[in-house]
């Protein structure tokens, strides 16, 4: 790379801080000036070309004929809008490295930091010592949620890291917390699958575990990693079986779990599920950096302001959850949405709208959307299930839509995304349950 400048940009997820991480690694090995720029969506501004090379993560795919004077490259995961590499249109000189152009299903198959990782191994052979992040996005991104493990390329990587003793895999529960939280908070929130008989009902969790003999007084902090191997066992056999008797899959219970094999049992950052949950806090608190720097294994002052971040991000969740309970959603046919305006944070509508396709019971042939109030436009973030996924691309019916109304639109097959004009949602709703009734 013979640049004056760096300019990277990246997505404000986990996938993304961990995709910039790994350019910010490339960067500083090469010895490249660089500035990083972590947005939500990205502006008309980004899109103009300035001095130096731009390299845009985990996003760019979707906003490519948008951009103008740019000379650059592209390492998304994202539905392109171009079907080639090689872009030159509108004073363009863009490299676009992308899953979707080899055949493969960016939201399952490779994340954005493995698009990242794997055009950064090509020109700098170092990048293996940060393997782990790959495994970091892709897990953030859900991408091991479906088949219970990471697959095709992303496991590819995965299999590099753990081949060089840097990730360790393990066959266990895969509930969120399982490191980090207390076996009770554990079980009352799993959702992956989720046990109604015990979801967010603590007396029926705390009676559940003590019927394991495990001590009332202890099940608030013990955690799933400290009991030993025959009570984990037991315990996930009993779990299966409410599982099973609630109508669901009970193997989706256990899976593959992934671990930094140089941190402390007890760490936040050892888990990588717990991993992404801290770098994408950081990033949703405004503080990106903390997130990339941990990826870049510091540790000390800003594992401490992460863990600040990531406390405060649970509250804004909290305070979001209570929100949404007291919200009516309204249905237009089959999409079920929810418009905040200014009362929620609008960095947070994705993560809502997760919450309530898992958490809320919603008919599996359901479009879910979240609004926010983003200045002069609306923020929708959208989710689906992943059989209603296997019949529709939910990100090429949002780009067309709101494309059509003056706004832009992306995302994945399951989970996408939108900005609209403030006075445009209800159009926008409506042409995308017409569009949905007409397939």
């Amino acid at each position: 790379m013979n640049a004056k400048k760096l300019k990277i940009y990246s997505h404000h997820d986990a996938d993304g801080i961990a995709s910039a991480a790994i350019a910010v690694f490339v960067a500083r090995r090469l010895g490249l000036d660089y500035d990083v720029t972590i947005r939500n969506q990205l502006t008309p501004q980004d899109l103009q070309g300035g001095e130096g090379i731009y390299w845009f993560n985990d996003m760019g795919s979707a906003r490519l004929k948008d951009m103008k004077n740019v000379k650059g490259i592209i390492t998304d995961h994202h539905n392109p809008v171009f079907p080639d590499t090689h872009y030159t249109e509108n004073g363009n000189n863009i490299y676009q490295f992308n899953p979707h152009l080899e055949g493969l299903d960016g939201s399952i198959s490779q994340s954005g930091s493995t698009t990242t990782f794997l055009f950064s191994s090509n020109i700098l052979p170092e990048v293996s010592a940060v393997s782990h992040l790959p495994i970091v996005g892709s897990v953030g991104d859900l991408h091991d949620k479906k088949f219970g493990k990471l697959v095709d390329t992303d496991r590819e990587v995965m299999l590099l890291a753990k081949s060089m003793k840097i990730v360790e895999v393990k066959e266990d529960i895969r509930y969120f917390g399982r490191s980090s939280k207390s076996v009770s908070y554990m079980l009352r929130f799993g959702n992956e699958p989720k046990i109604g008989a015990l979801y967010d009902n603590p007396d029926a969790v705390a009676d559940f575990l003590v019927s394991h003999g495990l001590d009332r007084r202890s099940i608030k902090t013990v955690r799933w990693i400290d009991l030993d191997d025959g009570k984990k066992e037991e315990l996930i056999s009993d779990l299966k079986g409410m599982v099973e008797d609630e109508g669901h899959d009970p193997s989706r219970i256990v899976g593959e779990v992934y671990e930094l094999s140089t941190e402390p049992r007890s760490s936040m950052v050892r888990d990588i599920r717990d991993f992404s949950s801290l770098i994408n806090a950081t990033s949703r608190k405004g503080k990106p950096d903390v997130g990339i720097r941990l990826c870049l294994f510091e540790r000390g002052a800003t594992m401490t302001e992460a863990m600040q971040l990531y406390n405060d991000h649970l509250e804004s969740l909290r305070r979001a959850s209570k929100t949404l309970d007291d919200a009516e959603g309204k249905t237009v046919g089959n999409v079920l949405y929810y418009d905040f305006g200014g009362s929620l944070e609008n960095n947070i509508t994705g993560t809502i709208a997760t919450r309530i396709i898992t958490h809320k019971k919603v008919p599996q042939t359901s479009v879910v959307m979240v609004m926010a109030n983003l200045g002069p436009m609306k923020k929708i973030s959208a989710r689906i299930s992943l059989e209603l996924s296997e019949k529709i691309d939910l990100s090429l019916l949002f780009r067309q839509v709101a494309g059509g109304l003056g706004g832009s639109g992306g995302g994945h097959r399951n989970a996408a995304g939108a900005i609209v004009p403030l006075g445009k949602e209800v159009e926008f709703v409506e042409r995308v349950n017409e569009l949905l009734s007409n397939r």
